[in-house]
């Protein structure tokens, strides 16, 4: 999904580009005729990409590569708030490629004015993007938050290791004072999960698990049961990419509520997840804490 905004005598216009795949296999996109028009004029492009295959790595940099043939004079910026291989930060076996040195080096090839990403996975990939800023959860977090099912209060999960840090400082910037850590434990031999550990002492209140990434959704329905054990209030999920490749059925039926800034699933209806992202609404009337989301650099 691309979006381009060409700002023009300092207005910003924005249209969407067409983009198709021959039967060979090869992709194509065009630069809309709107922006075609202006293009000349404007003092810089700015891209939107939600990239979700690898098809869609290829059409933003042929997107790129348009623009710049447009006018080569306007700086072109790159707003992609899913970082593509950046759970790929470290080769795990001989013979494995480092997948997001990979990815970055096309990134950085392209040689964009700036590269605005949302929540990274670890802070390897911004170390491996050029001119790189980041977005962090806070106001998405916060949106959710102004849910009136949090009207008393409610307790930060984090789900493992991992989210760990980031959990402690969306509470800290967002002012909740009952944070829980949860732990997993893998079999040595072969790695997989075979335990989900939380501590005994949650909060009689609302829970609300926080994390970067939903892709299958295990460690989430996995923490879900464990935390069956320790409270009886509802529990619900956050998450800012929402790729949920395993749908939604499993995780709704063991949280209340499921919460995503960036949703790959496109939902609708009973069950669908509430937005939280760039653009979306409050859940509710209560005023955010803040009305954009924050960048850390």
């Amino acid at each position: 999904m691309f979006t381009i905004t060409a700002v023009v005598e300092g207005q910003r216009q924005s249209d969407t580009p067409a983009a198709f795949v021959f039967p060979g296999g090869e992709s194509q996109v065009t630069v809309p005729a709107s922006l075609r028009a202006v293009a000349d004029a404007a003092t810089e492009f700015r891209i939107h990409a939600l990239l979700t295959s690898a098809n869609d790595v290829m059409q933003l940099l042929m997107l790129t590569d348009a623009l710049r043939r447009l006018n080569p004079a306007a700086p072109v910026h790159l707003d992609m708030p899913y970082v593509p291989y950046a759970r790929q930060d470290r080769v795990c076996n001989p013979g494995e490629a480092l997948g997001a040195a990979v990815f970055c080096k096309l990134i950085n090839d392209q040689q964009y004015a700036t590269v605005t990403i949302t929540e990274p996975h670890s802070d390897v990939t911004p170390a491996l993007l050029q001119r790189v800023r980041i977005i962090d959860a806070s106001a998405f977090v916060a949106r959710a938050l102004s849910a009136p099912a949090f009207a008393g209060g409610v307790t930060l999960m984090a789900p493992d290791a991992g989210a760990r840090k980031r959990v402690q400082a969306l509470a800290k910037k967002l002012g909740v004072a009952d944070v829980r850590y949860a732990e997993k434990v893998r079999d040595p031999q072969t790695g997989r999960i075979v335990e989900t550990r939380v501590p005994d002492d949650i909060p009689d209140q609302p829970v609300l698990v926080v994390d970067d990434i939903c892709d299958g959704g295990r460690t989430f329905l996995e923490l879900a049961r464990a935390l069956r054990d320790k409270t009886r209030q509802p529990l619900y999920l956050y998450v800012t990419h929402g790729i949920f490749s395993h749908g939604l059925t499993a995780l709704n039926e063991c949280y209340a509520g499921l919460y995503a800034a960036y949703d790959w699933t496109q939902s609708e209806g009973e069950g669908a997840l509430v937005q939280v992202g760039p653009g979306a609404s409050a859940p509710s009337s209560t005023p955010l804490p803040s009305a954009t989301p924050a960048l850390v650099n």
